[in-house]
């Protein structure tokens, strides 16, 4: 969907009137916005669900949640900021928008110095799922700000109130018909795509999650064991269960150059965290199997 998406963006979507090339960044960077939104959502619920019925399942999809959510946010922020140096003649302006969008980030990145520093897993969990919840109301701070505050950054869907309709530095100009059918079908494809790549970074998250525990068990039984109390430790060892472009002729503005940066930027962003999430497994795998053998030979 990753492949099928770029090839919209570029190849099927119509050049926007006013910037040309450098709107196409506006298909995955919305699509990222969203997907990052519904990630705190879900961390809402699971901390909802966790002060409910304390069970580590739902501290473990809060988290890891949160964790994509803040990936999301920062391709999101990376590849904005990228598009208003054309658009707006600058990187960042501190305005409503951009500004509660970092203390958004901010807010979500001290859930992990606030779990990092409670070491009762009881506390942990209750403490985590309390922040979570109360943390949402940054999101919709950020979603409402340039509905009811001036701000330079436009509205993709709805309206505005009068009094919050400032700049139009970065508006869009949609082509009525066709053209207009095509930015949507765009849209929509690439919002679903990254709603796909949140889904698969969860499930590998937990995934990866469940191998740190099982790791922590693990050393747990060798460390008793190293000071001669086999048999000490209970809890289960086994498997940890949780579940197209046609380039301008001209570009004096060098508008392909800033979305081709923006789309290197954004999917740096991505494929780091990939490649965290691969090789925190390969080596949690390692150590799994390093221990078994340790308490086979014991």
């Amino acid at each position: 969907m990753v492949v099928v998406s770029l090839l919209m963006t570029f190849f099927f979507a119509p050049n926007e009137i006013t910037m040309g090339n450098v709107q196409r960044i506006f298909y995955f960077h919305v699509g990222s916005a969203w997907v990052a939104a519904v990630a705190y959502f879900v961390a809402l619920v699971a901390g909802v669900l966790y002060l409910r019925r304390p069970e580590r399942r739902w501290d473990t999809l809060a988290m890891a949640s949160v964790e994509i959510g803040l990936v999301f946010t920062t391709m999101t922020t990376a590849a904005g900021s990228i598009w208003g140096r054309p658009a707006w003649n600058t990187w960042w302006l501190w305005s409503p928008r951009l500004t509660l969008i970092t203390v958004m980030w901010l807010v979500y990145v001290a859930y992990f110095m606030l779990r990092g520093a409670v070491e009762d897993e009881g506390k942990r969990g209750r403490f985590a799922a309390v922040y979570v919840i109360a943390a949402f109301v940054t999101v919709l701070m950020t979603y409402f700000s340039v509905r009811l505050l001036r701000d330079i950054h436009p509205v993709v869907f709805g309206g505005t109130l009068e009094s919050a309709q400032g700049a139009t530095e970065g508006l869009q100009e949609i082509a009525p018909g066709l053209d207009s059918a095509r930015m949507g079908i765009t849209l929509t494809v690439a919002t679903l795509t990254f709603s796909l790549l949140y889904l698969t970074w969860l499930l590998n998250r937990i995934r990866l999650q469940g191998l740190m525990d099982e790791v922590t068990v693990l050393k747990m039984k060798a460390r008793e064991l190293l000071v001669g109390h086999v048999g000490n430790v209970t809890g289960p060892v086994g498997n940890v269960t949780y579940v197209g472009v046609l380039w301008q002729a001209a570009d004096p503005n060098q508008f392909n150059n800033y979305m081709l940066l923006g789309y290197v930027v954004m999917w740096l962003i991505g494929l780091g965290y990939v490649y965290y999430l691969a090789n925190r497994q390969r080596n949690l795998r390692q150590d799994i199997l390093l221990l078994r053998q340790l308490l086979q030979e014991e």
